[in-house]
């Protein structure tokens, strides 16, 4: 998006009417593919080389709207009265130049999203695009004759009208909002494609504007990515998976799977159907298997937690193996624990550990036990009740149902 605008400045207004009078959330406001549409504003502009914002919006929206803009880049204006003398400080301050004014919420694409569209035809090129280009000085100028800031911006400023390559759209309405998603949702796609990563099916991927993923990943059919999410080189991400603010390092794969608020290594694989909750950190060379639940915990380097295990408020070290059935029991029903399992330790398949408890460095526990007391290093450690076999007993069972069923 060429504005002429590089290291500049913009105005953005949370809604056409008067601030004094919202009546519910701004349009501004409204999620478009995981977030508000002035995110996808603020970014588009960033891009282009627009580093200071003037945000006008109502007071209750204020900390909202400042969510929306690159920390420390942006003022907001919410008293109407005020707004003026803010805005003054603001263009002497930060303004030499071109200032851009967006009127309306928008979607302003990235480049060949008009050729990823639908064929409906959408407003742009020769339409209102909602976008002014005025000079700092003419704004400046006209600041003490009006407290119409809109107005002020609409009647000195010249209409943006996009280039050949950027689409513009106008988000007028509950519906526009709702069938602009698709061309959101493809120009992100583009976007990355651009930039070396690969979509299997694209009109199934569904990618947060604010994610970042690495080149040469691919990207399966069915796959959310959310938030700040940032994804590493040469990663698979997919089928049917959701990542949610999460870092991924280089070369994983997360297979049918959720992750969430958490950070995970390079070289390790999730999944299938495993669950990453948050304030996890999961190393490098990890296997986290089917049917793997991680709360609140740390595994280390190399380690293996390969199905059907739960590990909840726990730190795992290096080259550590849970095997199957493994649970951390971390809740007594008034507080919870951590359990700790250092390096080298190996749990066999079917083990509680009852929190607070530390397996030691290279120590074993026996397959079905339940240890509530910590293991010393290179230890054994068994807590199981001895077997017990009653001979002839399945014979005994069966002749006295036999012996009821004459009766």
């Amino acid at each position: 998006m060429d504005t002429s605008c590089k290291k500049g400045s913009a105005i953005i207004f949370f809604s056409g009417e008067d601030p004094e009078e919202p009546v519910s959330l701004p349009l501004m406001l409204q999620p478009m593919l995981f977030c508000p549409v002035a995110v996808w504003v603020a970014q588009a502009l960033t891009d282009a080389g627009v580093e200071h914002f003037f945000v006008v919006c109502h007071e209750k929206y204020k900390e909202k709207a400042l969510a929306c803009f690159p920390d420390g880049k942006a003022w907001i204006a919410s008293d109407p009265k005020e707004a003026p003398g803010q805005l003054a400080s603001f263009l002497a301050e930060n303004a030499k130049g071109p200032v851009l004014a967006v009127t309306q919420p928008v979607l302003i694409s990235y480049a060949g999203a008009r050729q990823l569209t639908s064929e409906e035809s959408w407003p742009a090129g020769d339409a209102a695009s909602g976008i002014f280009r005025a000079d700092s000085g003419t704004l400046l100028g006209s600041l003490p004759q009006t407290e119409d800031l809109l107005a002020l911006c609409t009647s000195t400023g010249e209409q943006y009208l996009p280039m050949d390559e950027t689409l513009v759209i106008p988000i007028l309405s509950g519906f526009d909002l709702n069938r602009t998603q698709s061309a959101g949702r493809r120009s992100v796609v583009r976007r990355h494609m651009e930039r070396g990563v690969y979509f299997t099916d694209p009109e199934t991927a569904y990618i947060d504007p604010r994610v970042q993923i690495g080149s040469g990943t691919t990207v399966l059919p069915g796959t959310i990515l959310r938030g700040g999410t940032v994804i590493g080189n040469d990663c698979e991400i997919g089928p049917n998976t959701m990542i949610t603010n999460c870092k991924v390092g280089d070369g994983t794969s997360v297979n049918a799977s959720q992750l969430n608020d958490s950070t995970v290594g390079s070289q390790t694989t999730v999944g299938p159907f495993a669950y990453i909750r948050p304030n996890c950190t999961i190393a490098d060379h990890v296997k986290i298997g089917d049917f793997v639940e991680v709360k609140n915990s740390m595994v280390g380097t190399r380690s293996k937690v390969p199905h059907l295990t739960y590990v909840g408020d726990a730190d795992v070290g290096d080259r550590v193996n849970l095997g199957c059935g493994t649970i951390t029991v971390n809740y007594d029903g008034q507080i919870k624990s951590r359990s700790v399992v250092k390096d080298g330790a190996f749990v066999g398949c079917n083990a509680n550990l009852v929190a607070p408890v530390t397996v030691g460095e290279g120590a074993y526990v026996a397959a079905g036990s339940t240890v509530t007391d910590n293991v010393p290093a290179e230890s054994l450690a068994i807590a199981r009740s001895q077997q017990t076999n009653k001979l002839n007993w399945a014979n005994k069972r069966k002749k006295n149902k036999s012996q009821k069923t004459e009766r």
